[in-house]
């Protein structure tokens, strides 16, 4: 079996959060993709105990966020998105789900960590959110290719390949500063062609 698989039916709450779940389309797929971000998201929330709160992107059945609540010491989870899911969210402590626009979701602060799990065309916009924010942490799966910005992205679309581009150039749109830092990692564990993780953290 694979390891987040693994690592996701081993967990006392993984009855509770697929209860609490519309029903999943694939769900080892979206598994995989979700405690891909749970792996880095453990990271920064440890050191900080019931310091940060989440907030989950184009949430889709928000699954990240929903995992996030239950196993993470994480003040609370938001998950956004446009269109309306069918959940049983209410027996979900902590969390929240709005149905809505990406950018209504009010003020983010420092103690706020935004994630989002194959937001589509609109990772940029979370890029840009998270760029004039003062979140602690990015940590975005990306996957829809968008138009690449890239001076020589035909080159670079030939060496690394569409969503690696893709993938490359939402890290290079990042916020560098001696405060911030980024990296992306290809994980093989998820169950997907869009494997690729961008961590950013102040």
């Amino acid at each position: 079996m694979n390891k987040y698989m693994q690592s996701f039916m081993k967990l006392r709450c993984a009855g509770d959060v697929l209860n609490s779940m519309p029903r999943l389309s694939n769900a080892e797929k979206e598994i995989t993709e979700s405690m891909a971000v749970i792996k880095h998201l453990k990271q920064i929330v440890l050191p900080d105990p019931m310091k940060y709160s989440v907030i989950d992107m184009c949430a889709g059945n928000a699954l990240t966020s929903v995992i996030a609540v239950h196993m993470l010491p994480v003040l609370c989870a938001t998950a956004i998105d446009k269109k309306k899911r069918h959940g049983d969210y209410d027996r979900v402590k902590r969390f929240e789900y709005i149905e809505g626009d990406i950018k209504d979701c009010g003020k983010i602060d420092s103690n706020d960590i935004i994630i989002a799990v194959h937001p589509c065309k609109t990772a940029i916009d979370i890029v840009d959110m998270f760029n004039q924010s003062d979140a602690k942490a990015l940590i975005m799966v990306p996957c829809c290719k968008g138009e690449t910005y890239l001076s020589g992205k035909s080159w670079l679309k030939d060496k690394l390949g569409s969503y690696n581009s893709w993938t490359y150039y939402l890290a290079l749109e990042l916020s560098s500063t001696e405060s911030c830092w980024w990296n992306i990692y290809t994980d093989n564990d998820i169950l997907s062609p869009c494997n690729n993780v961008i961590v950013a953290v102040r």
